[in-house]
């Protein structure tokens, strides 16, 4: 259970105090109606026909960020704006170690998560990786660049991608690596915390990286992180901004027992690679939980699922995530994609995750309008 703690306590920052105000009093352009703009930075995801399109009328349902904000107070924003970085987020990482009741030392913040994921396959390099496929393009793009020996951990289609944990532990024995997603991308497979648990202390040769970049937004109580659990063979991911609807106005962090790593990477990130305003914003923010974004998407996926579940040409894969992925038939597959391009939707289709067909498809379960765009689209298709 994650430590609870005042949210407006003053925070001390690049030598100066900053009273805080509490997010209840303040908003942000409408607070919590203020939407995130929802456009892929990949453009392998973009069609012709949309590159010519007004952005924003172009809808983005392949997105892992909520749609809805947790707002800031606009003082504390002018106020970060002008803050000065402190060596190494000091505070940033304090605050963390508080929250979650783990020795300061074995915390680490970075200016992103795809940093994070660099930093890593850096302190790995040239050695071996097993990758579950499919998985995040990210964790492959690292490992490559990298050099790592990738081994992939192949996930059946006829099995809905659900870990084999017996076949898994056989792969764990010849690596110095597994990158995993909890809940894993793009599948959605959410782990316990002991069944990682039991797979860590089990495998003492392979080092665990596990990315809980998206599990705040389904483990309402945080009994499933690993933050909390200190292993020599064991690196934790999270993220302060993205689960609150903030892509990029916030460090990620990253926490392990590994202290030659830890020696690593204080040497991979100098003092002031963080800058003040993205150290004022994760302190800020460290300290709520994406309430409101846990809401609106366990709403959606109750009142979405269903619907989904009644077309034929759909089968729904199994998956606690903030999306989730699906199988499409082969009758509706061009079709549909035709017309989810010329209703200006960016969707994220199967050959964007090695391991895929292309008759996949992940969808974000956190954006009404999409999705009842996406379901004007397939009743058209079904008449």
């Amino acid at each position: 259970m994650v430590a609870s703690r005042q949210c407006n306590r003053p925070g001390k920052l690049g030598g100066r105090v900053i009273q805080r105000a509490s997010l209840e009093d303040h908003t942000v352009g409408g607070g919590m109606s203020k939407k995130v703009q929802q456009l892929s930075t990949d453009n392998t995801m973009v069609s012709n026909h949309q590159q010519d399109v007004d952005p924003d009328k172009i809808i983005d349902l392949g997105t892992r960020i909520p749609v809805l904000r947790t707002p800031i107070a606009p003082e504390l924003l002018t106020e970060a704006a002008h803050s000065f970085p402190e060596p190494y987020a000091q505070t940033v990482r304090e605050a963390l170690a508080e929250q979650w009741r783990i020795p300061e030392q074995h915390v680490v913040c970075c200016p992103s998560t795809s940093e994070s994921y660099l930093a890593v396959a850096e302190y790995f390099r040239q050695t071996s990786v097993l990758l579950p496929r499919p998985c995040s393009s990210a964790y492959e793009r690292v490992t490559t660049l990298c050099r790592l020996r990738q081994i992939s951990f192949d996930l059946r289609q006829e099995e809905d991608f659900q870990f084999n944990e017996s076949q898994l532990k056989n792969e764990l024995s010849s690596v110095a690596l597994i990158m995993l997603g909890n809940p894993h991308n793009p599948t959605g497979q959410c782990f316990s915390r002991k069944t990682l648990l039991s797979l860590i202390d089990d495998n003492p040769q392979t080092c665990f990286m596990i990315d809980e970049s998206d599990l705040a937004l389904v483990d309402l109580d945080s009994t499933n992180s690993l933050v909390p659990t200190i292993r020599p063979n064991l690196i934790v991911l999270g993220t302060l901004a993205e689960s609150h609807g903030w892509p990029g106005l916030g460090p990620s962090y990253l926490v392990t027992g590994n202290l030659d790593l830890l020696a690593f990477l204080s040497k991979r990130f100098s003092a002031t690679s963080i800058s003040g305003w993205l150290q004022q914003i994760g302190l800020e923010l460290v300290h709520q939980e994406p309430t409101v974004q846990r809401e609106e998407l366990a709403d959606l996926c109750q009142e979405i699922l269903p619907q989904l579940q009644s077309h034929s040409h759909l089968k729904i894969v199994p998956g606690n995530a903030p999306y989730n992925l699906f199988q499409i038939t082969s009758e509706l597959l061009a079709l549909l994609r035709e017309q989810c391009s010329a209703k200006n939707l960016t969707m994220r289709w199967g050959e964007h995750y090695l391991g895929l067909a292309d008759n996949h498809l992940r969808i974000s379960l956190q954006y009404r309008e999409g999705l009842q765009r996406f379901f004007s689209i397939l009743k058209q298709l079904e008449c």
